[in-house]
């Protein structure tokens, strides 16, 4: 099984008819195992219903809330859960993931789906190449139509929809998976953004919980996908377009390598304004060229309410007439309608060759282009780095973690003010650098509150673990490592305290001889660390602190701050910085505040690079440009 989610179950963990075999995917939702169906001898992908900001697993595989205040919030959401389960199954499309069943187990709820065996659209775009070829361009629009369109039909949004929740079939066949209604729902009760929205693909309206979202919502995000897969990059953050927008149509960048009709389709699905969208998949469809059958008409829709499973062995329901009791039509006539068919299908053909270029102004329309200023180079979000290869079996005497120091931000030169032609143009970029900057503050924010939260239940771990009456209690000292604990097969085995000759003290869950799960550690240097492990490492939730130096809450990897968190230096004048990090260091859109002054904008191995804002005490706003940590122009 994956070993990159401390939370997953263990692989060959039995769900009634269902063994699972591995993690396939996770978030801040729930859990996506590969799962062997013993009964029907197939595979199947099975979702998991545990959402980190409030729950955790406890050590007999149940889920349960971290704490009673969370625990109407972690009811209410799995209910959302088990309703969006429930709609989904009634759902047959060739584009949508079918949903088999769904039921509770281990204090949560599950989803079981077909297996879609392939790639996903992120993984594709993974490769060298770094885009998608024209023809599975094309494809993938068709797909995302396609399943939109049945999914609107009847009232759904997907609300999701990225390159990670598209899976390309070894048939070529796109299919959508991850549904995020249930999620949506938790950020309208819970008044956070966590896991809501994916900030590349969503739109803006998504930013904000309570704003009107619809069909022109899943458009936007089915053509930022689409983007990516053409350019090999996703659009502008809709956060980072607010004010001049640093868009450029793909009907002006790309025309060399597509139709103009099909990227003029997708530049207006990306539009910033809702209202300036098309306003359903049929009409977006219109604008790609493309015919789409109407949903009714599709014969892999929704059941309606009674509508019965498929029958077996020829056996008909009560009332139902028997087939060979309907009246046979004559021959002749059937002749006659294939013919009319047939003469109807060749006029079109010649019509439509005679009229395409008309056709294609008719159903597209000519998409309004607005002349854009070119992409600010405000930083993207740093991805989340690839977890490290698990060490050796045996916790060894090791250094203590780096914790380097983020830099101070010391008074600098005032850099000359930016003349008059440029002053609006470097506010604009600034601006929107600090509109990007603030939404993933936000999710910066929610992760370190996770974290405190998975810290706290990993120092309640420890102290069980420390018990002098500990249950099963065993002493072992090998290699340098002294242990009391529990102990299976000789070996480290369930709570205990390992200490190592270099004066590090382990405490937590051990499995196999390694911390897994939540424990905490005390280094050599008095740094210490509460929260998830994986194999002997700091890996997930967590905080990690220095006793008057320095303190790090949130997602960590090999006992490095690795993803969204905050980092707080202790001293004068004292320093926050929130966002996400690479290597301890932030990288991308972040928030530094240092003593009584504020920065929004981007970061570059933990200093200030790129467009921002700096706030001061007395709410007086400067927009400027720095490189390195110095300021490079400035506002007066």
């Amino acid at each position: 099984m994956s070993s990159d989610n401390v939370q997953a179950l263990t692989p060959g963990t039995r769900l009634g008819d269902y063994r699972l075999d591995a993690v396939i995917g996770h978030g801040g939702f729930g859990i996506t195992y590969r799962a062997f169906d013993t009964q029907l001898a197939k595979f199947v992908a099975i979702k998991e219903y545990l959402p980190i900001e409030f729950a955790v697993r406890g050590g007999d595989g149940n889920v349960v809330p971290r704490g009673t205040r969370f625990a109407d919030d972690f009811a209410w959401g799995r209910e959302r859960f088990l309703d969006e389960a429930r709609a989904l199954a009634r759902f047959r499309h060739p584009h949508i993931v079918p949903v088999l069943r769904y039921f509770e187990a281990n204090g949560t709820a599950y989803t079981v789906m077909e297996f879609e065996d392939g790639k996903s659209v992120s993984e594709l775009l993974r490769q060298p190449a770094g885009r998608l070829p024209p023809e599975d361009v094309r494809r993938l629009a068709d797909g995302l139509v396609g399943g939109l369109s049945a999914v609107h039909a009847q009232g759904f949004l997907h609300r999701d929809i990225k390159p990670s929740n598209i899976i390309i079939r070894r048939d070529g066949v796109p299919v959508l998976i991850d549904f995020g209604a249930a999620r949506q729902a938790m950020g309208e009760r819970s008044r956070t953004l966590t896991g809501v929205l994916t900030p590349q693909y969503a739109p803006i309206e998504q930013y904000a919980l309570d704003s009107k979202q619809g069909p022109w919502s899943d458009i936007y995000s089915a053509a930022a996908v689409l983007h990516h897969a053409i350019t090999g990059q996703p659009p502008p953050d809709a956060a980072a377009r607010v004010g001049t927008d640093p868009y450029r149509p793909l009907a002006t960048t790309h025309a060399d390598r597509f139709d103009p009709v099909f990227l003029g389709a997708i530049d207006r699905a990306l539009a910033f304004a809702p209202a300036d969208r098309p306003q359903s998949v049929e009409q977006w469809a219109a604008l790609f060229g493309l015919s789409i059958a109407r949903v009714a008409d599709a014969p892999t829709q929704r059941l309606g309410p009674a509508a019965a499973a498929p029958r077996l062995g020829g056996a008909k329901r009560e009332g139902e007439q028997p087939e060979e009791s309907l009246p046979a039509r004559p021959r002749r006539r059937r002749m006659r309608v294939w013919v009319i068919i047939l003469l109807i299908v060749l006029m079109g053909s010649a019509l439509e060759r005679r009229y395409r270029a008309d056709l294609h102004t008719l159903l597209s329309g000519t998409p309004v282009e607005v002349a854009q200023p070119a992409p600010s180079p405000t930083p993207a979000p740093a991805p989340t780095p690839t977890p490290a290869p698990a060490p050796a079996a045996t916790p060894q005497p090791r250094p203590p973690q780096a914790t380097p120091t983020p830099p101070v931000v010391r008074p600098a030169p005032t850099p000359a003010p930016a003349s008059d032609t440029s002053k609006q143009a470097l506010i604009d970029q600034a601006t929107r650098a600090a509109v990007s900057a603030q939404a993933v503050l936000e999710r910066a924010d929610e992760a370190a509150r996770a974290a405190r939260a998975m810290g706290g239940e990993a120092r309640i771990v420890a102290a069980r673990a420390a018990r002098p009456d500990l249950q099963n209690a065993e002493r072992l000292t090998s290699d340098g490592v002294s242990y009391v604990g529990q102990v299976s097969d000789g070996k480290r085995q369930g709570l205990g305290v390992a200490e190592l000759g270099n004066g590090e003290r382990q405490a937590g869950d051990f499995q196999e001889g390694r911390l897994n799960g939540l424990g905490t550690v005390r280094f050599e240097d008095d740094t210490r660390y509460a929260g998830q492990w994986h194999d002997g490492q700091p890996t997930g939730l967590g905080t990690r602190e220095k006793p008057g130096a320095e303190r790090a809450e949130g997602n960590f990897i090999s006992g490095r701050l690795e993803g969204l968190g905050v980092r707080r230096v202790l001293g004068e004048p004292a320093t926050v910085q929130s966002g996400e990090f690479r290597a301890n260091l932030l990288e991308g859109p972040g928030v530094e505040t240092v003593g009584d002054q504020r920065y929004a904008g981007g970061f570059r191995g933990g200093k200030r690079n790129g467009y921002g804002q700096v706030t001061s005490a007395d709410g007086k706003v400067q927009s400027g440009r720095w490189e390195d940590g110095k300021p490079i122009e400035s506002t007066p």
